[in-house]
């Protein structure tokens, strides 16, 4: 069954601001509580191999017991280049990377992918060589913890998500996109380049009402919901805001939930909550 859901939160001003001073003091406003809430129990790092060579970082953190594990997909060109010490060098202002001790103090372990190689994932995420990449990273997720994973993406990242999900079969126990891309972009792809029909673990869409981004226009959502014709359960969720300091399709507007980041974690958190692990 498909419900649709909406939360508002309007918020007192729309800024025109690009500084990079403004952003870094939202994201330490942001990260800074949620890290004294709650202690990160281990943090690990790890190359995993690739079939056709190579590998594939990944930075695994959590709780020691968590709820479930979740896998991120960060948008652009997924080239988030993880240091040895877990630090994130790039797309660190991504909605999900950016957030990560959000979700950690929800219960959740966290699993952050980068790119296979370091390389450019434009026009890769759709592909079985990605989903075999993406399989590689939550057979290292469970090595970790048995707790159900989830696949989580965002913006251009939703692509290898829901291929992740279309491939990966009981291994993956839900997804969640936001802020989906399904309008072509140069050397892009769409959620529609991937196995939507295949996804046969529950889905959560989100999308902000206020999303200007050329790519991820909102109104998208329930088509991705129709295309999910074997998922057990797919909700979409509209959330609303305004707030802007960037260009539409970057990291501080409402395409990536700028100013409603507590809410809108704390609304897939319980919508993850609430469904049954298969």
């Amino acid at each position: 069954m498909t419900k649709t859901g909406k939360f508002r939160l309007r918020l007192p001003f729309r800024a025109a601001l690009t500084g990079m001073a403004l952003a870094a003091a939202l994201l330490f406003a942001l990260v800074e509580p949620a890290l004294a809430q709650k202690a990160v129990a281990q943090k690990v790092v790890s190359d995993i191999p690739l079939v056709g060579g190579g590998s594939e970082r990944v930075m695994f953190t959590g709780p020691g017991n968590p709820i479930a594990i979740l896998v991120m997909f960060a948008g652009g060109e997924g080239t988030v280049q993880i240091a040895d010490s877990g630090k994130i060098g790039r797309y660190v202002a991504n909605f999900l990377i950016r957030t990560l001790p959000l979700w950690v103090a929800q219960g959740f372990a966290v699993e952050i992918l980068g790119a296979p190689n370091n390389a450019s994932l434009k026009g890769q995420r759709h592909t079985e060589a990605y989903a075999d990449a993406v399989g590689r990273a939550v057979d290292f997720a469970r090595t970790k913890s048995s707790a159900p994973v989830w696949l989580v993406g965002t913006s251009a990242g939703t692509p290898g998500a829901a291929n992740g999900a279309a491939h990966l079969g009981s291994k993956v126990a839900g997804l969640v996109l936001t802020s989906s891309v399904t309008e072509p972009s140069p050397g892009g792809e769409t959620v529609f380049d991937t196995n939507l029909a295949a996804i046969r673990v529950p889905v959560l869409i989100v999308a902000n009402q206020n999303d200007a981004c050329r790519v991820t226009p909102p109104g998208d959502a329930p088509r991705i919901a129709a295309a999910l014709v074997h998922s057990p359960r797919k909700d979409v969720v509209y959330v609303q805001s305004d707030l802007i300091v960037s260009s539409p399709c970057e990291a501080f507007a409402p395409h990536a939930f700028l100013g409603i980041e507590t809410a809108v974690v704390k609304r897939v958190a319980d919508w993850i909550r609430a469904t049954p692990a298969r």
